[in-house]
C-alpha cells in the first residue's frame, strides 16, 4: 500500500504544473494555520477535483476549511461558509449550496489577504476549535471510497434483470 504522502502527489501530478503548484502551497499555508486538523482526501475523477477538508473529526464533511484544485481554478472553500457569507463585506465567497461556499485563490498571495484571514478565522470560531501549535494531524485518503461510492451509483443505475415468467408444463387432457 503507498503511504498516504505519495498518493497525494500523485494526485497533484494530474494537474497543469501551475495549478499543482497553488494547490500544494495552499495546503502547506492551511497545515500551519490549522495544526493538528486532520488532511482528508478525496479524488472526484468525474469533476477532476482533487479535495483536501480540514477537519477536526475524521469525517470531511465536518471540515473547517477545504482545498479543492480543479484543472483551471483553486478553491479556498468553508464548510459553513453560508453562515460566514453573512459577514463577508467584500463578498468574496461565491457559491450557492446550503451550507458550503468559496473563494477563488489566484496566487498564494490570495491567502493572505487580511479578509481572508479574517474568513478563516470566523470559520475556526464557529467552529469553536483551539489549537496545538505543535499538534500534528492525520492524512486519510479516501479517494478510492470515492470510486467505489461511484461504481455501486453506476450498477444501481443499470435496469434490474427482467424475470422471466415461469411457464408451467401444460396439462394433458
Amino acid at each position: 500500500m503507498t503511504d498516504p504522502e505519495t498518493q497525494l502527489a500523485g494526485f497533484f501530478a494530474k494537474y497543469e504544473p501551475a495549478m499543482a503548484k497553488l494547490g500544494k502551497a495552499l495546503r502547506a499555508k492551511l497545515q500551519a494555520r490549522l495544526p493538528g486538523l486532520f488532511e482528508i482526501v478525496y479524488m472526484y475523477e468525474n469533476q477532476n477535483a482533487l479535495v483536501i477538508s480540514y477537519s477536526p473529526t475524521e469525517r470531511g464533511y465536518e471540515g473547517v476549511c477545504t482545498i479543492s484544485v480543479y484543472p483551471d481554478v483553486v478553491k479556498l472553500g468553508f464548510g459553513r461558509g453560508a453562515e460566514l457569507s453573512k459577514s463577508d463585506p467584500n463578498k468574496l465567497l461565491r457559491g450557492q449550496g446550503k451550507t458550503v461556499r468559496y473563494a477563488e485563490m489566484d496566487s498564494v498571495a490570495d491567502f493572505e489577504r487580511p479578509e481572508i484571514e479574517a474568513l478563516i478565522a470566523a470559520a475556526v470560531k464557529l467552529a469553536k476549535l483551539s489549537f496545538d501549535p505543535d499538534a500534528k494531524g492525520a492524512m486519510i485518503i479516501k479517494a478510492e471510497e470515492q470510486k467505489q461510492r461511484a461504481r455501486g451509483a453506476t450498477e444501481a443505475a443499470r435496469p434490474a434483470p427482467t424475470l422471466r415468467k415461469k411457464m408451467s408444463p401444460k396439462k394433458k387432457s
